[in-house]
């Protein structure tokens, strides 16, 4: 008989989102149903090892790095001490790229002799204009490297990009890592940002997009997302490890029972008819608790999970 797999627990939590910089003033804000969309909270971000790198953060990963570095804090992890081998991160992540309006002064200057704009055209006095470190900002898991980076981390890492459940599965990769032994600390993250010209036209496009701002899961009012952003991150490592050096225990993350039936649902929730109405054909029959967050976060994208 194999031997059962340890307990992996929480030791830190970070948060970056529209209702609030740490996890205690969301937790507040969830409690007091204060519905809060659009851009994060805003937050200072000083004291990276390396303030260079904060040209290379793109506004998701921007959110990964503060989440991150908030929960290894709470987690009594000063950066100096994490043993670089044995130190995984697993994220997921969502929106990444080039938004139009900053391609637009490029192509101010970028044209054909007839005086159109062209994009063979972008090379030379044009290329000036455009921002030199977009390539970096635009990779999906650039978040996850600049925050190895900033915590000296070198054991196992990936990033997921897998919609809504991106973040889950970074989740399931560290407990795994964690109970096979490839690492003693593992940092699981989610970031993502949504609030930006170029998606709301898209969603604005596909009829996704609430017309009145106000995203009601499950309603009969409902009328489509609110589009937000958030990054979040979870310290992870064995029980024993966790005693052993006397940090504070937030919550266990797995259980080695075989135990599979949840507590209670949190249900997508997109606030569009037709998707709530599929989803709760899932669950109408369940006897669980069920919630949805998206009512007071808005739509998060790969911070969701």
């Amino acid at each position: 008989m194999h031997p059962p797999a340890p307990e992996i627990v929480v030791t830190g939590m970070g948060l970056a989102s529209s209702i609030g910089s740490t996890v205690a003033e969301a937790f507040a804000c969830l409690m007091n149903g204060e519905p809060r969309f659009g851009a994060a909270t805003p937050f200072e971000l000083t004291g990276l090892r390396v303030p260079k790198n904060q040209k290379f953060l793109s506004p998701s990963a921007r959110l990964l790095m503060w989440a991150g570095l908030r929960a290894l804090e709470q987690g009594g992890w000063n950066r100096d001490a994490l043993p670089p081998d044995r130190t995984a991160i697993f994220t997921g992540s969502g929106q990444v790229g080039l938004e139009p309006s900053q391609i637009f002064p490029g192509f101010r200057v970028a044209h054909t002799p007839e005086g159109h704009a062209d994009w063979a055209a972008l090379g030379g006095p044009a290329a000036r204009l455009l921002d030199p470190f977009f390539p970096l900002r635009a990779l999906s898991n650039s978040g996850l490297a600049l925050l190895a980076l900033e915590a000296s981390a070198r054991g196992p890492s990936n990033n997921f990009v897998q919609s809504d459940t991106a973040g889950a599965h970074a989740l399931d990769a560290a407990i795994a890592a964690l109970q096979e032994g490839l690492c003693d600390v593992a940092l699981a993250g989610a970031f993502d940002s949504l609030p930006s010209p170029a998606n709301e036209l898209n969603y604005r496009r596909m009829g996704l997009l609430s017309p009145t701002g106000c995203l009601r899961p499950f309603d009969r009012a409902a009328d489509g997302v609110v589009l937000g952003e958030a990054g979040v991150a979870l310290v992870l490592e064995r029980r024993a490890d966790a005693e052993a050096r006397g940090a504070s225990i937030l919550a266990g993350a797995a259980l080695d029972d075989g135990a599979t039936r949840p507590d209670f649902i949190v249900a997508a929730g997109h606030g569009v008819p037709a998707l709530d109405l599929a989803e709760a054909a899932g669950f109408l029959d369940s006897s669980l608790p069920c919630t949805a967050f998206k009512g007071l976060t808005g739509y998060l994208g790969a911070a969701t999970g």
